[in-house]
């Protein structure tokens, strides 16, 4: 796919969104500082990788926390980033037979209050039973922050599994049933999209916030798909250079064109860039049911001095960290060294100074 029809499609949907690029925040060493010595001295040595390694999860796992959470206190943000740091270790490592072997049992140990081996997975457990001490007595929203953590690591195994069966797929009859399945690519993302943790982390930005569930529960479907699906379009262009086709489009797909549905490919074949537009299409939908049930438009409205009825200071703490949020999450997979997404963010910030 070409950069300028993956700039097209993408850059509609940022500007029909409401999108509003957010710069880089002034270096904050109270958040960078205990981050990089623990990348360094902590998690660096439960690991196989090397300095350049390290130094690209830091920038990846510590960026995206300070950026999507810019109102969130520093001890949350360390915590969130430091797990995200480990899930991508893991990730990234899935191929490696002794990090395999470590993983497999990680929900077995814990479900039997078994100690996890020393390592990466201590570290992980340690820092999931801090994540869950923050949340206080919200058992509802330490469920949604501390759940999706632990499944996470059954669902790399699973993906896994899965990809390894489809590699060795041959034959006609390969792929004959995907027709059948078409909710299928969506129900694997989601095992391993961790969106509901960090969904619960716009909702709680510190210790002592307390925001009735009654005010955001309603807008969980459509925020977790956006979050996946957000992340799945903006990484689609360098998979795409990297010629990987286990991904959320390719195999949804995959699953369309066995329906026969009609597409733009040279013979009306469904292709993944009617999957992305389409993808784009389903963001477009969700963002706007979740800024409707936010109030998004209202609580704005009434930052800016106009008089707008029945917004509490409830509803303008949410609409803040939901915008913040949502803005500062696209910024960083357009900044980010891992997505290579330069080109796509000079032109959105121009036109967003025109």
């Amino acid at each position: 796919m070409a950069s300028s029809d993956f700039s097209t499609v993408v850059q509609s949907l940022l500007l029909d969104i409401g999108y509003r690029y957010e710069p880089f925040p002034q270096y904050d060493p109270e958040y960078w500082g205990p981050f990089h010595h623990w990348m360094l001295h902590t998690l660096g040595p439960v690991s196989t990788w090397n300095l350049k390694q390290l130094t690209e999860l830091e920038h990846s796992s510590g960026g995206i926390i300070e950026r999507a959470y810019p109102h969130t206190s520093t001890a949350f943000k360390l915590i969130f980033a430091k797990l995200t740091a480990i899930a991508i270790l893991i990730d990234d490592s899935i191929e490696d037979d002794r990090v395999n072997s470590e993983i497999v049992r990680f929900s077995h140990r814990l479900y039997l209050g078994e100690k996890q081996p020393e390592g990466m997975l201590e570290l992980y457990h340690a820092n999931m039973k801090e994540l869950s001490d923050m949340y206080g007595d919200d058992t509802v929203l330490r469920g949604l922050a501390i759940v999706p953590w632990i499944n996470y690591i059954d669902a790399c195994l699973m993906e896994k599994q899965i990809f390894m069966a489809m590699r060795e797929e041959v034959g006609a009859n390969a792929g004959s049933l995907d027709g059948l399945a078409v909710k299928f690519p969506h129900y694997l993302r989601s095992k391993s999209g961790i969106a509901e943790a960090y969904a619960a982390g716009i909702f709680k930005v510190t210790k002592d916030q307390n925001i009735p569930i009654s005010k955001y529960i309603r807008v969980l479907p459509d925020l977790t798909f956006f979050i996946e699906v957000m992340n799945d379009i903006l990484s689609f262009y360098k998979e795409e250079m990297a010629q990987e086709t286990y991904n959320l489009i390719h195999l949804r797909t995959r699953a369309l064109s066995s329906t026969g549905v009609h597409g733009s490919g040279v013979s009306g074949d469904w292709t993944a860039f009617d999957t992305l537009d389409l993808l784009c299409c389903e963001i477009r939908e969700a963002t706007r049911r979740i800024d409707g049930l936010l109030r998004l438009d209202e609580c704005e409205r009434r930052m800016r001095g106009e008089d707008v009825q029945g917004v509490e200071d409830v509803d303008l703490e949410i609409a803040r960290q939901w915008r913040g949020w949502r803005d500062g999450y696209v910024s960083w997979h357009l900044e980010c060294r891992r997505y290579k997404l330069g080109f796509l963010k000079e032109l959105v910030c121009h036109e967003e100074e025109v």
